[in-house]
């Protein structure tokens, strides 16, 4: 009995030793087991590196000693939940809030996905290849990541169907562009000014669009002796014309006609036409009636009745194209106007001049211009000797010879010739006769004969009473 209680004391005191002994143990192994454990690994939250030593299992476990927020909307690599051994890296898409519009609907929801194209694919919406994809706005390829690391507006225009009819061909072109313009260049039509275009291209492509097209096409228009070339998507002639601002004008033609559709070589010739009215007359001269007019001088005309021709006319029509007379007509003539018989007066009135010639002062009342040639009683290189007049008097300076017409009613007037002197009328010169040619008398003796030549004749005052009217 006292060997058992020394046993049981003995055993008693050995576990006492022992225990904390056993803890310790237990202690150390856990501890050799966590630091067995840790390990370091790399996590990648949307894009930024970030190194932890964990002793974590899990993917979870390890995002949680990142600090990363558990969310099922995030996405990570591994997947969260997976035991993790040997993996050094655990990338992290952390969940965004996306708002998905469309022309139907919108709708909020938040998802870790980064392209554009599996995000439609969650709203069961599919994408055709000429949809289009924007990001807060902005166009982006529905393929590739988003690089936005917020929430972010995720619209979504699907393309529209535009049926073109150009060149007799019918097509059709998808496009979500904002205009009918832009569809057009996304689809490489490239369309000049002058081409005509059924719709506006500023027209809003919000759904489908019946849309024609009319190329223009090189044009030629020979006019005003040269060439004019231009684009026209005109159909017809007049249309191309009115297009290159070659507007027909009142009798202008063109060829083709205005009506024609447009020639298939371009080639157009427009005629300039214009047309001429020309009157031409024909005169009769009115006759002409003289009367005495006490108050004209005398040698003077006054009108007292003027006279009016007979005119006849004639009206001709002249067509011109391009320059180039092409015809002419002419319609009878007419009478235009009757003649009138004028009535001229000759004035009968004395009317005495003072003039100074040859530093004398003569007073005169008529005065005529005259061609003179000089005269003396012998014939030169002959023996004839005429010393007398047709007045009597012998030849001698002073003796003025006219015509015999004008002897018979200027004889014995008393004249002055400039640079002869004084002188009477009082010889008949027969080569005068219907001219109005004197001849200056000398004698033998004083004959030193002033050169032929015009000069002024006149008739000294005071004047006969038979003076002569009108003037012959």
């Amino acid at each position: 009995m006292t060997t058992f209680n020394a046993i049981t004391q003995k055993l008693t005191q050995n576990r006492k030793t022992l225990l904390p002994v056993a803890i310790a143990a237990i202690l150390a192994g856990l501890a050799l087991i966590w630091f067995g454990l840790l390990r370091t690994v790399t996590v990648v939250v949307d894009g930024r590196p970030l190194t932890v030593r964990t002793p974590a299992l899990t993917v979870s476990g390890v995002l949680r000693a990142a600090g990363v927020p558990s969310d099922p909307a995030n996405r990570a690599q591994p997947t969260q939940g997976r035991l993790i051994w040997n993996a050094p890296l655990v990338t992290v898409q952390t969940a965004r809030e996306v708002v998905l519009s469309t022309s139907d609907y919108e709708m909020t929801f938040e998802s870790a996905e980064a392209i554009p194209a599996n995000l439609l694919q969650t709203a069961e919406i599919p994408l055709y290849p000429q949809d289009q994809v924007r990001i807060n706005g902005a166009e982006v390829d529905p393929l590739e990541p988003v690089q936005q690391t917020d929430g972010f507006v995720l619209q979504y225009l699907p393309a529209q169907p535009i049926t073109l009819e150009m060149d007799g061909q019918t097509r059709t072109i998808y496009s979500a562009g904002p205009t009918l313009g832009m569809a057009l260049e996304e689809a490489g039509l490239d369309l000049s000014p002058q081409d005509v275009v059924s719709q506006d291209l500023q027209t809003p492509v919000d759904g489908p669009l019946q849309v024609s097209i009319r190329r223009a096409r090189p044009v030629t228009v020979s006019v005003d002796g040269g060439t004019v070339n231009g684009l026209t998507a005109s159909t017809t002639v007049g249309g191309a014309l009115l297009a290159l601002d070659i507007p027909l004008q009142n009798l202008d033609y063109s060829v083709p006609p205005e009506s024609a559709a447009l020639p298939e070589d371009g080639q157009i010739r427009v005629v300039r036409v214009r047309e001429e009215l020309l009157i031409s007359t024909d005169e009769t001269p009115f006759q002409v009636e003289y009367q005495e007019d006490p108050n004209t001088p005398l040698d003077q005309t006054s009108v007292i009745k003027a006279g009016q021709n007979a005119i006849y006319a004639t009206r001709e029509r002249v067509g011109y194209e391009n320059g180039q007379e092409v015809w002419r007509y002419s319609n009878p003539a007419w009478q235009a106007s009757e003649a009138e018989k004028a009535i001229y007066g000759y004035g009968t009135q004395i009317v005495n001049y003072t003039e100074v010639v040859d530093g004398i002062s003569i007073e005169y009342y008529r005065k005529i211009s005259v061609y003179y040639h000089s005269y003396k009683p012998c014939i030169p290189n002959t023996d004839i000797c005429y010393y007398g007049t047709s007045s009597g008097l012998p030849v001698d300076k002073g003796i003025i010879a006219v015509s015999l017409p004008w002897y018979q009613m200027f004889a014995m007037h008393r004249v002055y010739i400039p640079g002869y002197g004084y002188g009477v009328i009082a010889d008949v010169c027969p080569a005068c006769y219907g001219q109005l040619l004197i001849d200056l008398g000398y004698s033998e003796e004083n004959y030193d004969p002033m050169p032929n030549g015009w000069t002024t004749m006149y008739f000294l005052s005071p004047a006969p009473d038979n003076v002569p009217v009108p003037f012959p």
